[in-house]
């Protein structure tokens, strides 16, 4: 008679109760009082960046470094007090042999190893095998930038999907194209007046023709698809009193969740826009104290979903644990 009121009991309890979704939304937070992780002042000692621009993080939760006015590439391991230069010289020499940089400003790696690098400033992206002893141009003519699709002019960002086919903003030329592997020219997507101030690309999840670009002159998040005349969604607003619009937004990142993450440059902040929102909330900003939150340009997440900020204003990476 008690095992059958049991049983009874349970099978109620099983069909009445329900499972409460995960809201990545409401669950997401990050602890305000960051941690330096990487910089210390403004130079071009191993403790030191100058202009850091971005930001990779790989499955061991190491960072690589885009240490643009050093030109030079920084590993840093976790809890290393100093970087190690994996690409262009040490000593922030300038150059455009295979060995050296001239303003790197952003990379990414590929599913086996090899590390790509912008290098701005000599027009053309650089693939590192995964010893980075040596790099060959896999995107553009070093030295060379015209509007042909042979060259780049004025390489601002890049990501790469699992087939190796690097998508590279040229923004000089105010265009989107794509270099397969072993291209000798690159096959436009997107060519638009707009893309004139554009410093970040990330390419959505799941999807073959859809990009994310953040846009300066217009402080916007721009969703493209592939081929198309004008954009398909506009992320511009935040939810806060004060600034409610972006003002000149940088490096992008996505969780796990498809949240999608900006450096909100000159307002100081991180601002996360939940999937299939178009309003924007703040989950980390700048409040005077250090380290400095300034001047935020990249962003990353280790495998913890710690955050991680590169601030231009103090030439540190600055890791906010998640809470």
């Amino acid at each position: 008679m008690h095992e059958d009121l049991l049983t009874i009991f349970i099978c109620f309890y099983l069909a009445t109760t329900t499972t409460i979704p995960f809201n990545s939304c409401n669950s997401l937070r990050w602890n305000q009082t960051g941690q330096i992780v990487a910089g210390t002042t403004s130079g071009s000692n191993a403790n030191q960046l100058k202009n850091p621009s971005c930001l990779y993080i790989d499955n061991n939760n190491t960072l690589y470094i885009c240490d643009q006015n050093n030109n030079r590439i920084q590993k840093w391991i976790q809890g290393a007090a100093t970087g190690t230069t994996v690409a262009g010289d040490s000593a922030g020499t300038q150059g455009s042999t295979s060995t050296l940089l001239n303003n790197p400003i952003d990379l990414t790696f590929d599913n086996n190893g090899f590390m790509y690098v912008v290098d701005y400033g000599n027009y053309r992206v650089q693939r590192f095998a995964s010893n980075f002893t040596n790099a060959i141009t896999v995107a553009g003519i070093t030295g060379s930038n015209s509007s042909a699709l042979t060259k780049l002019d004025q390489p601002t960002a890049i990501d790469i999907d699992n087939n190796s086919n690097l998508y590279v903003l040229d923004m000089g030329n105010k265009r989107l194209v794509q270099w397969p592997p072993n291209a000798t020219s690159g096959t436009l997507l997107i060519s638009d007046h707009t893309l004139n101030n554009d410093f970040d690309i990330l390419l959505v999840p799941n999807s073959s023709n859809q990009i994310y670009i953040s846009d300066q002159d217009s402080h916007a998040l721009y969703l493209w698809t592939f081929g198309a005349s004008s954009q398909n969604m506009t992320l511009q607003t935040v939810n806060d009193s004060q600034h409610n619009s972006l003002n000149n937004p940088e490096g992008m990142v996505l969780d796990p969740y498809g949240n999608l993450y900006v450096a909100d440059r000159d307002n100081d902040r991180v601002v996360m826009y939940c999937a299939n929102s178009t309003v924007g909330i703040i989950v980390a900003e700048d409040n005077n104290s250090i380290p400095s939150l300034k001047k935020p340009v990249a962003l990353a997440f280790d495998s913890d979903l710690n955050l991680y900020v590169v601030s231009i204003n103090s030439n540190q990476v600055v890791k906010l644990p998640r809470i």
